[in-house]
């Protein structure tokens, strides 16, 4: 049964096929479309709409409120700038994923529009091909946490993934888990219960619930997810955490701890970034690593809500590891209370098993003797590590090396090595008798050079080689070089921004303002009312008259012929600036549907200029189609954008009397009256 309509839209035919391919699979009924005008100015009903924007943002914002139903929105940009995509997400929340079109994925297409239509939206078997074995392990506190992290690592070890990537998957790892343990857990009313606890003190405690994780290798993407049993995250706060980041007045530094810094670090490593949440129930956050990237670049990112009861099923699901793996845990309590003699005998059992296990917790010790000390020797590369054990700090290897005490034998302790400019390191360790010798070397930190440009999208350069547009992170400098920038845009004057490359680990942000060229002209276009979609009319187009190309001769005071010869500028809507060369004569005009184009006089702006402003009023109009049984051009009087066009056309005219002029072949010609009332009509010659 499909799951309903599904309208995409993509200028590139190619792309365009594949779309309706993923889609199709997902189980709808797909319309494909060129361009959002083909979707008329009326009000759209489906279940889905996937547009490839190539750069249409404008356009896509002004589709969302047409939009009616439960209709969702997948948006897919020629690439994935964080602040376009959190713009575009706050803009509506019926925008549930944007995704890439470079390199695009047709599988992931399809999982999104799966989960987007039917609203079953949890399990990481969703995300990976048929087939894959999916491993789980579930994670009451910081300890727990530490064996999986070190039993992910293995894993991701074993298979050959990269250690880039392998530092990335465990960074993401441990601010999943660290937020489904300490940030989500929520009181009977809503409140966070470690709110206000140090983190410190947070990792010593525990809750009745516990973390289902998930991983799997499909051999070319590594999956991670990580599910809470509160479902207490909110699109709202996840999309303002992300704008706060990107627009913090200083660089993020993740050392610097507080509320959403680890999701903004989430988004800069993995490819991928999909919340799943069943309010008051449970949260899904899934991390996928495309291991054939170069390196780390954000390629998709949604929200999706849960639409169907996963009550039953999230408390009865298991892993699809191998046969004895732990099962997943209860995410609700059951509907129906048990009798009181089933309560009654269920708390003996539990007294009694619990009796028992504290006399043989206490004489355990004493009969066997197990708990003698062992010595612990940690060399630390570089010197000067600071060495924690469960959490609890023990001093720093200043001498490299670095003696612990009193660790029983046999018990599992998390070790972890932390250096200023330095990736942390962290290991299991189960002490032997007598003296243990363990080696911790540090990855060094990249430094980090944030480069960003005002306007954004300035080329940069550095020693002659191209390195990216603004903004970027640059993490290939080495640390402590001076080094000068180039940034280059069309319209604006070449800049240089001299930098000294940060200590490993460490990041620096410089911000270039861009001067205009003296050769260009800021121009302010402005309608009423707004939104009409800016032209610039070709001046190598003919005059209506036949006069030269540069419009010096011709019909309607050298206005040329229409505006069926001009190009949209760049998709620019009123209010906009846009930048023109200076002592070159500029033609404009503006459009919007159902009003009649305004056509902006020829101007030429003299160098020097600082900011010139064009527009008027567009009114409202009807269509008239322009038709005839040979080929020939038409001129509708009073309406210069209607001059000398060929037919059949249209022509958006304002109520009024109005005569139209038919020229066909031989010079044959014919006129008809017309009158343009608030209904569209059509003439025929």
């Amino acid at each position: 049964m499909l799951a309903g309509r599904i309208v995409a839209v993509s200028p590139d035919k190619g792309l365009a096929k594949q779309l309706a391919l993923a889609l199709r699979v997902a189980g709808g009924a797909v319309e494909l479309h060129d361009a959002l005008d083909a979707l008329g100015p009326d009000q759209l009903g489906a279940a889905l709409c996937v547009v490839h924007c190539d750069g249409e943002l404008a356009a896509l914002r002004a589709l969302l409120p047409r939009l009616t139903g439960d209709c969702q929105v997948i948006a897919v940009l020629p690439r994935v700038r964080l602040g376009d995509v959190v713009d575009l997400m706050q803009a509506s929340p019926r925008v549930t994923a944007v995704m890439v079109a470079e390199d695009f994925e047709a599988r992931t297409l399809s999982a999104m529009a799966m989960r987007a239509l039917t609203g079953d939206v949890f399990g990481l078997e969703k995300m990976v091909m048929w087939g894959v074995q999916v491993h789980a392990q579930l994670v009451g506190d910081f300890h727990e946490k530490a064996v999986c992290m070190s039993q992910i690592a293995e894993f991701a070890e074993l298979i050959g993934v990269p250690r880039r990537a392998r530092e990335a998957i465990e960074q993401c790892v441990d601010e999943m888990v660290m937020n489904a343990l300490y940030d989500a857990p929520v009181d009977e009313h809503g409140a966070p219960i470690f709110a206000g606890v140090p983190t410190r003190t947070r990792i010593s405690l525990r809750t009745e619930h516990v973390v289902v994780v998930q991983y799997a290798y499909d051999g070319r993407q590594f999956a991670v997810s990580v599910r809470d049993a509160f479902g207490s995250l909110e699109r709202d706060a996840v999309l303002r955490v992300l704008h706060k980041c990107l627009h913090a007045e200083q660089p993020v530094d993740r050392r610097a701890g507080g509320a959403g810094i680890g999701l903004f670090m989430m988004a800069s490593l993995a490819t991928g970034i999909q919340f799943h949440v069943a309010a008051g129930i449970a949260t899904e956050v899934v991390c996928t690593f495309d291991l054939e990237f170069p390196e780390a670049r954000l390629d998709h990112i949604g929200f999706f809500l849960e639409h169907i009861d996963v009550t039953e099923r999230l408390a009865g699901s298991g892993s699809r590891g191998a046969p004895g793996e732990r099962r997943f845990a209860r995410l609700q309590r059951p509907d129906r209370p048990a009798s009181r003699a089933r309560v009654l005998v269920a708390g003996l059992v539990a007294a009694i098993a619990a009796a028992l296990v504290l006399i043989g917790v206490a004489a355990w010790p004493r009969l066997f003797d197990t708990a003698r000390p062992a010595r612990v020797v940690f060399t630390t590369i570089p010197r000067g590590a600071a060495i924690e054990v469960d959490g609890r700090g023990l001093g720093s290897a200043a001498s490299g090396t670095l003696a612990v005490d009193g660790l029983e034998i046999g018990k599992s302790y998390t070790v972890v090595a932390r250096l200023d400019g330095y990736q942390p390191q962290q290991v299991v360790v189960q002490p032997r008798d007598g003296v243990n010798e363990l080696t911790l070397e540090l990855a060094p930190r990249a430094p980090v050079v944030e480069v960003d440009s005002e306007p954004t999208g300035a080329a940069l350069e550095i020693a002659g080689k191209q390195v990216g547009t603004t903004p970027i992170a640059l993490t290939s400098l080495a640390p402590g070089a001076e080094v000068s920038i180039v940034l280059r845009r069309a319209g604006y004057r070449d800049a240089i921004a001299y930098v000294e490359v940060p200590a490993p680990g460490e990041r620096r942000q410089i911000v270039q303002h861009l001067e205009v060229s003296d050769d260009m002209v800021r121009v302010r276009f402005v309608s009423t009312p707004p939104g009409a979609q800016v032209i610039q009319i070709d001046r190598r187009e003919p005059s209506a008259g036949g006069g030269d190309p540069d419009g010096s001769a011709g019909g309607a005071g050298g206005l040329p012929r229409g505006i069926d010869h001009t190009a949209p500028a760049d998709r620019t809507y009123t209010p906009a600036e846009l930048l023109v060369e200076a002592g070159r004569e500029q033609r404009f005009a503006l459009t919007m549907p159902h009003h009649v184009p305004l056509v902006i006089p020829p101007f030429t702006p003299a160098r020097g200029d600082r900011v010139i402003e064009k527009g008027g009023t567009l009114v409202e109009g009807a269509m008239l189609r322009i038709e005839a049984a040979a080929d020939g051009k038409a001129t509708v009087s009073g309406a210069p954008h209607c001059t000398a066009i060929a037919v059949p056309a249209d022509c958006t005219l304002a109520p009024g009397r109005y005569t139209v002029e038919y020229v066909g072949a031989g010079a044959t010609r014919a006129t008809r009256a017309v009158t343009v009332a608030d209904q569209d009509l059509t003439v025929t010659f």
